[in-house]
């Protein structure tokens, strides 16, 4: 994850957004396998990508808007089948 370029043009928030997107997908895939993941590496680049955001707005808010809002879903769900792994292991 980087911060604005440095020819000026806004960063390509949608194809990071996807990046992390991918990669909760992925836990949900390792979760239904039976294997137990740690979401603490997301920390960070999602917190960069907040603050970038923040610094440098998209060039199309609505559609960002509506891509993190997949993402958080798609998070709440995954933490979900994380707290519901956990309690079929006791």
């Amino acid at each position: 994850m980087s911060d604005t370029p440095e020819n000026g043009a806004t960063p390509d928030y949608m194809a990071e957004i996807e990046d992390l997107t991918k990669l909760v997908e992925s836990g949900h895939e390792l979760i239904r396998e039976g294997n137990q993941i740690d979401l603490t590496n997301l920390e960070e680049p999602i917190a960069d990508l907040c603050r970038r955001l923040a610094e440098t707005p998209p060039e199309d808010p609505q559609a960002v808007t509506i891509a993190i809002q997949h993402l958080v879903q798609r998070l709440g769900a995954l933490s979900e089948a994380i707290q519901a792994q956990a309690r079929t292991e006791q």
